[in-house]
């Protein structure tokens, strides 16, 4: 009888001298510890030593600074508080510091929230920005600032998205890249959040919107339309109706509008119905029950699964988005401490966690860069309803992969975490960090709606946290 493989068999003891057992790639962890293995070499302890820091470290110098292939971006809406994840204030005076402790990582030096265990014990895998800072504190204009890299014109303010606004991060990467893969260059995965702002194309035009998969993976029954064959039409028959689009896209050249663009849409969309990797890719009850465990029996944990698995087919950009589902999400601006150990915190430390292992253990972290990011961080001060309000004066965020360096803390808070003490950057220049791991020039230029040319980012790259 084989073991069963839960994430919390997984959590690692790391050891800061020792033998280890080095990793192979493309070994997949969650499926191949038998109970023999796991009870002779401690389950958890083989575990960690194929992903300890020293591992990692020979791992490192054989890695390039190849630009980054595709990105998982974890949006939090909401806002999660800095100074209960990544940035905790144990010595300031107690309505800043909180209720939670802080814990040691696998980085010397650098300590997160109790209830992170396990990212805490994979801080050599990732980089943590804990000096970003914007002026904007309404979710939907801060978000679309973080989508964009743009700020909004009507800051502090439930925007909603308009046909001239600046493009998100993903429509823009593909539309600077220039290239047609055989899927979706850009796929938003559970549905957007609140009024969709600053998850559209803008004004590149509806050729360069994101597929929008509406659904949760965790689903029962989950499926996507668009890639389940209908039984109805035939391979045959639907290859007849390619050839009569093609003869009426001949017809009708020279009808006053961008026939070129408009058919070379066509013909991509037709590509992408026809690939078997994206139906593939959407089957995501082939997974190994471990592996499903282990990202965690939620929308957020399956939706992050999902990505993984799109990443596999080749789509660059892939967004999964953390938004309120009746559960307030990470906007606590009361009971803020309860709800963060009782389930925020638990599902994202488990989520968030099996996605890096998963992606390193595949051999695909150091060609994906994962960005998990919300829109601002909360107030220094509990308020009286034990919660913490909207705060852009600083806030945190972490990076991994893609040319990111692994086991860094770029920038500081102050004493009490409400704004940059050393290093601070913006969301525009979260933005231009990524265009440049993707090896997009972000002084490159795009036309705005009147037909001037814009850059296509107004932020400066972070050089210090890539490799």
């Amino acid at each position: 009888m084989g073991i069963r493989l839960h994430y919390e068999a997984f959590q690692p003891r790391f050891k800061r001298k020792g033998a280890n057992l080095p990793g192979r790639r493309g070994t997949r962890v969650f499926d191949s510890v038998n109970r023999r293995t796991a009870l002779s070499m401690g389950g958890a302890a083989a575990f960690s030593r194929a992903f300890s820091p020293s591992t990692m470290a020979i791992a490192a110098r054989k890695r390039s600074a190849a630009p980054a292939k595709s990105v998982i971006f974890l949006a939090l809406y909401g806002g999660p508080p800095h100074q209960d994840t990544f940035d905790l204030k144990p010595n300031a005076p107690v309505e800043v510091r909180g209720e939670f402790k802080p814990i040691s990582t696998t980085l010397p030096g650098f300590q997160v929230c109790e209830y992170l265990p396990k990212l805490a014990n994979l801080a050599h895998l990732y980089t943590t920005l804990r000096s970003v800072t914007h002026e904007d504190n309404g979710h939907e204009s801060a978000f679309y600032s973080l989508m964009t890299g743009r700020p909004h014109p009507q800051p502090n303010t439930i925007a909603r998205p308009a046909p001239t606004d600046h493009p998100s991060y993903g429509s823009l990467i593909n539309f600077a890249r220039k290239e047609s893969p055989p899927v979706p260059g850009f796929v938003l995965v559970g549905g957007k959040t609140s009024t969709g702002i600053g998850q559209n194309e803008g004004f590149l035009g509806a050729g360069w919107a994101p597929y929008l998969v509406k659904q949760d993976a965790n689903e029962p029954g989950f499926r996507v339309d668009d890639w389940t064959p209908s039984k109805h039409i035939s391979a045959e028959r639907f290859v007849r109706r390619r050839k009569l689009l093609e003869r009426l896209n001949v017809s009708s050249s020279g009808s006053g509008f961008d026939d070129q663009a408009f058919g070379s849409h066509q013909e991509r969309a037709f590509d992408i119905l026809t690939t078997s990797s994206m139906r593939n890719a959407f089957s995501i009850e082939e997974e190994s029950p471990a592996t499903r465990a282990a990202y965690g029996d939620h929308p957020f944990g399956q939706n992050l699964l999902l990505a993984r698995r799109l990443v596999e087919a080749g789509v660059p950009i892939v967004q999964v988005n953390w938004r309120n589902r009746g559960d307030g999400g990470f906007d606590t601006h009361s009971n803020n401490f309860n709800m963060c150990k009782g389930y925020l915190f638990p599902k994202l430390d488990g989520c968030l966690s099996a996605l890096l292992i998963d992606l390193e253990q595949r051999g695909l972290l150091d060609d994906t860069l994962v960005v998990a990011a919300g829109e601002f961080g909360r107030t220094p001060k509990i308020n009286r309803d034990g919660g913490r309000d909207h705060w852009a004066g600083v806030n945190s965020m972490l990076l991994a992969g893609g040319g990111v360096k692994r086991g860094y803390v770029f920038g500081a808070s102050d004493r009490i975490g409400a704004f940059p003490s050393h290093k601070p950057v913006g969301p525009w220049d979260v933005q231009a960090t990524i265009l440049h791991c993707f090896g997009i020039n972000p002084a490159s230029q795009v036309k705005d709606p009147l037909g001037r040319p814009i850059p296509i980012s107004t932020g400066k790259v972070i050089t210090d946290v890539l490799l």
